[in-house]
């Protein structure tokens, strides 16, 4: 019986944390939208390998460039954390804080890192 009380009481309590109204932030004005800035990130990897991701959307989509010049159009996946992008024929990207893997062919992982120019 006194397991019960409590359990009524501990949800009394958490009910009462949500009975208060939140407080209003202050709206921005909203700016018509313009063109987003084209984010450039680099990576290096294991022998010679560079690769180039652009995006202009927040990396929703990306244009990842490899050091031999072949363009490949990837959008962006679900990821446990970090950033993850890929397309259908098996290339994809997966990024966080500077280091990441890259896939050129399916199930053959590469391991690289963000470098500044």
């Amino acid at each position: 019986m006194k397991y019960l009380i409590g359990a009524s009481l501990i949800a009394l309590a958490l009910a009462g944390c949500n009975s208060y109204p939140a407080k209003n932030a202050p709206q921005e004005n909203s700016v018509p939208s313009t063109p987003a800035e084209t984010q450039v990130i680099n990576f290096v990897g294991p022998m010679d390998l560079t690769i180039q991701l652009k995006s202009s959307d927040n990396f929703e989509t990306a244009e990842m460039t490899d050091n031999s010049g072949r363009v490949h159009h990837l959008k962006q996946t679900v990821a446990a954390s970090g950033v993850r992008l890929a397309n259908d024929q098996g290339v994809s990207i997966h990024f966080k804080r500077g280091e990441g893997i890259v896939e050129l062919v399916k199930d053959k992982p590469i391991s690289i890192t963000e470098y500044k120019k």
